[in-house]
């Protein structure tokens, strides 16, 4: 193996290692971020599922999935508010 390609090799390793480390924390928080939505939107299921025949249905979809699993029960209360001021 020559030198030049030693080089290559640790210069390689090296930017390797530094994009890891700069994309891992970002990557984490988008993984929390969708497990969360999605935690959102089957306790927005469940809800729907158990008082849509008494009129308190609330839309699923991605941002209020997001809202409710993103803020938790604040958000929950949030979208109940807003459902009741559009009625």
């Amino acid at each position: 193996m020559n030198p030049r390609d030693f080089l290559g090799i640790v210069f390689g390793g090296v930017l390797l290692y530094i994009i890891v480390r700069v994309f891992q924390s970002p990557v984490k928080w988008a993984v929390r971020v969708l497990i969360n939505g999605a935690i959102g939107l089957a306790a927005l299921w469940a809800w729907n599922m158990a008082f849509t025949a008494h009129g308190w249905a609330i839309g699923l979809n991605p941002v209020t999935g997001l809202t409710v699993g993103v803020l938790g029960a604040p958000g929950f209360l949030l979208l109940v508010a807003v459902k009741m001021m559009v009625l």
